[in-house]
């Protein structure tokens, strides 16, 4: 997913006409030719990846909490270079 947005960012980018500078140095090129209908499909697809991502994040947040605070197994400790 961490490549998934981005990429699916630059795609919609690209098909919308929209020209995409790092920095506001390095242009990059267009993934595809730009395109109304292209656009049109992947700007949702683009939000929902990343809504997704969201969510993957979210949920590795809470798996570590629980580890933290119900199993109380020192994983969090064993993440952070302490002594567990």
């Amino acid at each position: 997913m961490f490549f998934v947005v981005p990429l699916l960012g630059l795609a919609y980018s690209s098909a919308a006409g929209f020209p995409i500078v790092v920095f506001g140095v390095i242009p990059l090129p267009d993934l595809v030719a730009a395109n109304k209908e292209l656009a049109e499909t992947l700007k949702p697809l683009h939000g929902l990846a990343a809504w997704t991502l969201c969510g993957f994040v979210l949920l590795h947040l809470a798996a570590a909490l629980k580890h933290q605070f119900i199993n109380r197994d020192g994983l969090i400790q064993r993440m952070w270079f302490a002594k567990a």
